[in-house]
């Protein structure tokens, strides 16, 4: 099949005319290709280098190998393409969007993800060493364990996706939103992740230990043998979350919102929880040796009888 050269691509994309061809093994190294359409085309093992590739589209797209190494993606459109090795390092894909993609060890190493939007994608065995991802969406992926503490994060929303096992010991997180994940086994250790939202998800076996959470929202949340030990959770919240075994020794709850949660034989040991607020908690058999109950919020009787209060048959 003959490969496509970039006078041939430019010839089809004036006269509006379908692709004819494979990109496999081509060299498009530097090339303008900005708004050009790609097709249900193989384009395995392909240059791109340096090319100017923005408000491309690739639609079901097979791009194994392909480097695209410090292009300019930006508002570039990958749909139902898959791809494995891919190198997206230094490259520049600002608003660009992913829907059912399918990347495998892909590189993203320094690459700018600044409003990325990405759905129904997997990121298997992919890398994002000091890659960029401000305002990013994900919705439905499975970033499942990689590894992410060296990303810059900043106002992501990770809504859907899958988590477990995801490496963030250490990361630095600002205004991020991680709403009905399933993230068993995920680690934030010493990570920096104030104000964080973790709503509605499945953080079990999760490692927060030495975190700073402050402000962080797990309402709702799912949290069997979670360690939060010596976290800061100053002003945290978490409202009818669910535990079992959840670990708090050491942590700092100062006026933290622990109302209507439900966790079975946690461990409050040395945890300070100056003016916490323990509205209709249920903690059967918790360890509170040396825990710090300064100025406590204990159960509203009058509130508590308003949320038991039914209509009469």
């Amino acid at each position: 099949m003959t490969i496509l050269t970039v006078d041939m691509l430019r010839q089809a994309h004036e006269q509006g005319q379908p692709l004819q061809g494979t990109l496999a093994g081509g060299d498009y190294r530097g090339a303008d290709l900005a708004g050009f359409r790609f097709e249900r085309l193989d384009a395995r093992g392909a240059r791109f280098d340096g090319a100017n590739l923005a408000q491309t589209s690739w639609h079901g797209c097979r791009l194994d190998e392909v480097h695209y190494e410090a292009c300019v993606l930006d508002q570039a459109s990958f749909e139902a393409c898959l791809g494995s090795a891919v190198s997206f390092a230094a490259a520049r894909l600002a608003y660009a969007t992913f829907q059912d993609c399918q990347w495998r060890d892909a590189i993203f190493d320094k690459a700018d993800l600044t409003r990325l939007a990405a759905s129904n994608s997997g990121f298997a065995g992919c890398r994002l060493d000091s890659a960029v991802l401000k305002e990013a969406r994900f919705e439905q992926c499975d970033l499942s364990g990689l590894d992410l503490h060296g990303v810059a994060w900043e106002k992501v929303r990770l809504i859907g996706c899958m988590l477990n096992q995801t490496k963030l010991a250490g990361a630095a997180l600002t205004l991020c939103a991680f709403v009905h994940a399933q993230a068993r086994d995920i680690d934030f250790s010493g990570a920096s992740a104030a104000n964080t939202l973790f709503r509605d998800s499945v953080l079990e076996n999760a490692r927060f230990q030495n975190a700073d959470l402050q402000g962080a929202s797990f309402d709702n949340a799912r949290l069997d043998h979670a360690d939060f030990s010596h976290a800061k959770l100053t002003m945290s919240s978490f409202v009818e979350a669910q535990s079992l075994a959840l670990n708090f020794a050491q942590a700092q709850l100062v006026d933290a919102d622990l109302g209507h949660l439900s966790a079975a034989h946690a461990d409050f040991s040395g945890a300070d929880l100056t003016g916490a607020r323990l509205h209709a908690v249920e903690l059967p058999d918790a360890l509170w040796r040396d825990a710090i109950l300064t100025n406590t919020r204990n159960t509203d009787p009058v509130l508590r009888e308003a949320e038991l209060w039914r209509p009469p048959l």
